[in-house]
């Protein structure tokens, strides 16, 4: 790999980059593509549309341990669910669904649905190159509950915060999830799940899980359930740095070439 360039020209990149961080040519970076491979390198130009990186090494970034936690979260507020994006990217979420729910208070049409899907893409983005995280989540577009419970057959372990009487305490279930290769968590919106979406949930297979006694909002009870099964679960990440390297991630365009 060593001889490769990378060319940065991605305009919020650029300004923590250059007027934040403030490196320029001669200063060490270490690059990641939000896939999982990082590159070594140090800046060798700067110009003011654009960074030009001579990658001196590349590797793929250490796996996470534990299982992969996917968040299926009821609408909320818009500027809610943003905040709820940030921080699931921060605790370590790899996917993100946001689900039109009988009780969601958001209506999204087709066209707004795409403005917002590429909006919560730019925020995880951001959030992950502010963390220093090597990968980027998948964030899905908008869908109602009924086409997105279609999909729990894919994980390997769902839970369902709810207030619902029949839930378990959600450190029961964790037992379970220690053998599971991916754990989806619902979330509802600001009024919870309804009754037939809980119904709905579990005929597909989902664990009905309690938070404690107290009433959570929905963004608390999303970052509380990842920070939980984080810890629990042991999805952290081994961080090995390149000497003298600083961490921005992720900043690869598609302008890498040898």
């Amino acid at each position: 790999m060593h001889g490769s360039v990378i060319t940065i020209d991605h305009a919020a990149t650029l300004h923590h980059i250059r007027d934040v961080l403030r490196l320029g040519p001669g200063d060490r970076i270490l690059c990641c593509d939000g896939e999982g491979a990082e590159y070594a390198g140090t800046i060798t130009r700067a110009h003011r549309r654009g960074l030009t990186v001579a990658v001196e090494r590349r590797r793929e970034a250490p796996s996470a341990r534990g299982p992969t936690l996917w968040l299926a979260q009821g609408l909320p507020k818009l500027e809610r669910f943003e905040w709820i994006v940030q921080k699931a990217t921060e605790l370590g979420a790899g996917r993100l669904s946001p689900l039109l729910t009988r009780h969601s208070v958001i209506r999204l049409g087709a066209e707004q649905g795409r403005a917002k899907h590429a909006r919560w893409q730019r925020i995880a983005r951001e959030a992950a190159e502010q963390c220093r995280r090597p990968t980027v989540p998948v964030i899905d577009p908008p869908q109602s509950f009924e086409s997105f419970i279609r999909t729990l057959a894919r994980a390997d372990l769902v839970l369902m915060p709810t207030l619902a009487a029949t839930a378990i305490p959600l450190c029961e279930a964790l037992t379970e999830s220690r053998a599971a290769r991916e754990v989806l968590v619902l979330i509802g919106p600001e009024g919870d799940f309804s009754r037939e979406e809980v119904a709905l949930a579990q005929h597909h297979g989902a664990r009905p899980v309690s938070l404690g006694g107290l009433t959570l909002r929905t963004e608390t009870a999303a970052v509380a359930v990842l920070a939980i099964l984080g810890y629990a679960l042991g999805q952290t990440r081994e961080r090995v740095l390149y000497p003298g390297s600083t961490l921005q991630a992720p900043c690869v365009p598609p302008g890498l070439g040898a």
